[in-house]
This record gives structure tokens, sequence and C-alpha cells, in this order.
């Protein structure tokens, strides 16, 4: 009877050990004076805030199998306080399209419209091609009353692009938007530290 009780308990604790050994996805956090929100980093990719650092951006995300190539695919998420009530996304996106045409002048795009919800005033996907230097690019754009939320992701290859778009489905699915005032939620995470 023991062996039964001891091999009955050992089968039970199994499964509790190996939730303790799977490893809980990175929680990102980014905020300015009029937005914050979450994202997950992808399993299996890094958060570069240091290389984000050097091109303006907080968050800066690649694979791990790309560590040492010198061009790796990305995913980037960041938000942009609007400067006035004339700012919106549609003015956003002109002026995005604008400085990307100097840097692409024969680039192309489709326009993937996108329902918003809740504090999502207003959305839309650019799936853009025929690229100077990388294989295609996806610029997901989502308006609430103060500011400009940009996700994006760029492959580098037509490989790249088949195996990592999934990657870019999951991570903007990991997006919460928490709010137009920071300071509530930055003080809720740091009471929980």
């Amino acid at each position: 009877m023991k062996t039964i009780l001891f091999f009955f308990a050992a089968t039970l604790a199994l499964p509790c050990l190996g939730q303790q050994t799977q490893s809980r996805p990175e929680i990102n956090v980014i905020y300015g004076d009029h937005h914050v929100f979450t994202v997950e980093t992808p399993e299996g990719w890094i958060n570069d805030k240091q290389a984000a650092s050097t091109i303006d951006l907080v968050s800066f995300f690649y694979s791990k199998n790309d560590s040492a190539k010198k061009e790796k695919s990305y995913i980037y998420a960041m938000g942009y306080d609007k400067r006035s009530n004339e700012d919106n996304l549609n003015a956003f996106v002109e002026a995005d399209l604008k400085t990307f045409r100097k840097k692409h002048p024969d680039f192309t795009f489709k326009i993937i419209r996108v329902k918003p919800s809740g504090e999502i005033l207003n959305a839309a996907m650019y799936s853009f091609e025929n690229l100077s230097e990388r294989y295609k690019e996806e610029v997901l754009y989502m308006e609430t009353a103060y500011s400009i939320l940009v996700f994006s992701f760029a492959a580098f290859t037509k490989q790249e692009y088949i195996s990592y778009q999934p990657v870019f489905d999951k991570f903007i699915a990991s997006f919460n938007y928490r709010g137009n005032d920071p300071k509530p939620y930055l003080d809720w995470q740091k009471s929980r530290k």
C-alpha cells in the first residue's frame, strides 16, 4: 500500500514540477506621458533595450537564433503622445509614409483595416513591399484619445517573413492597453515588487 501511495503522490507532483520549469513570458511596459501598455517578449526572442535606445525606441525584439546576424528581422512597439488636438492617426500615418518614401522611393503598400475596440479609437495595418534593403515590413498603427501606438515587424528575407510573421501576430495579441495615465499602473507594478 505504501508503494501505491508513493507512486500516486509522485505522479501528482510531476505536473507541478513541469509548471515550475516553464518560464513565464517577459512582460514589457511601454509608456509615455499619456499612454501605458504592455506586450510580451515572444518565446525565443530577446528585447534588446540597449539596441533600442540607440535608435530612439524603447523596445527592439529579435530572435535569439539571429543574435549573430548583422541584419536581424525585428519587431518593436512604441507609443507617441499627441502634441495637439489636430494630431490623429491619418496625419501620423501620412507623415510616416512621407519619411518612409525618402528611404524606399519605390515601395508599395496594402492597407488592412482593423476594427478598433475599447480605448482604441482607430487602427490600420500597413503591409509594405518593394523595399530597398529588406523583404517586407508590416506596421500596425492604433490611435487612442491622447496617443498613437505603433507595432512594427520587418523581415529581411522571404523565409524569415514566413517564419516570424506568426510571431508578430502573437506579439500583437499580447498587447494590453493600460490607459492614458501611466502613473496608477506604474505605482501598482512597483507595489508588487
